[in-house]
């Protein structure tokens, strides 16, 4: 009789095992698989928000742990490589100069892009526009009504507006023929204050739901219950 009860017991410890590794698993990818529904989401506020696809690619996620260990407290990840950017158009936070008094310059369509490895599809920053440019290649001038809030970096000579649909300007060399007009290639501010696009919270929230509904469904598939 003390035979029996061990092997029944030993079966026992057998089937329990089993049933832990396979809601393990399901736990596991349940959140794996919320994970990327969220990092989906907030891809398409991105999208929707007219940001572009690049902004949008640098949601990521990550499912923990990495390698065959079985837990039944698995956990993800959800980040932006652009946290900055992302804040900004969540929070609706003003943005201001680090610079104590400082200027925030707001390049135009009309500023040359960068030439830094890199950055070649980003406009140059007004810094970068006086270390390539000169120092006296802008003219700072408040803007009329702002009650100096606001101020115009222009370059009145050695540039002009190209022509076409595309707003940009265009390098005259020394000597050329076109002669340069004064351009406005930054718009200096105090501070900017982005509309609010991107709603964290209300992905969180669904997040959560959708989780218990997931794990649910995911333990009860494996059990075949």
């Amino acid at each position: 009789m003390p035979d029996i009860k061990l092997a029944a017991f030993g079966n026992l410890q057998k089937e329990l095992d089993r049933q832990t590794a396979e809601v393990a698993r399901a736990i596991f990818e349940a959140t794996d698989d919320v994970a990327a529904t969220v990092k989906k989401r907030f891809r398409q506020q991105v999208h929707s928000a007219g940001l572009g696809n690049r902004l949008a690619k640098t949601w990521r996620h990550r499912t923990y742990p990495r390698s065959n260990v079985q837990t039944l407290e698995p956990a993800a990840l959800i980040w932006s490589k652009a946290p900055r950017i992302v804040s900004a158009f969540s929070s609706g936070d003003p943005i201001r100069s680090t610079r104590q008094g400082g200027f925030l310059a707001i390049p135009t369509d009309l500023a040359p892009t960068s030439r830094k490895r890199g950055a070649r599809s980003r406009r140059m920053s007004m810094e970068d526009f006086l270390d390539t440019f000169g120092l006296d290649s802008l003219k700072v001038i408040p803007k009329p009504g702002s009650g100096n809030r606001v101020f115009y970096a222009i370059a009145e000579k050695g540039f002009r507006r190209s022509g076409g649909k595309k707003r940009r300007s265009r390098l005259v060399k020394q000597g050329g023929r076109i002669k340069s007009q004064p351009v406005l290639m930054y718009v200096l501010v105090k501070q900017v204050r982005l509309a609010k696009r991107f709603d964290i919270d209300s992905v969180a929230a669904i997040a959560e739901r959708l989780y218990v509904q997931r794990v649910v469904a995911g333990i009860s598939k494996r059990l075949g219950q």
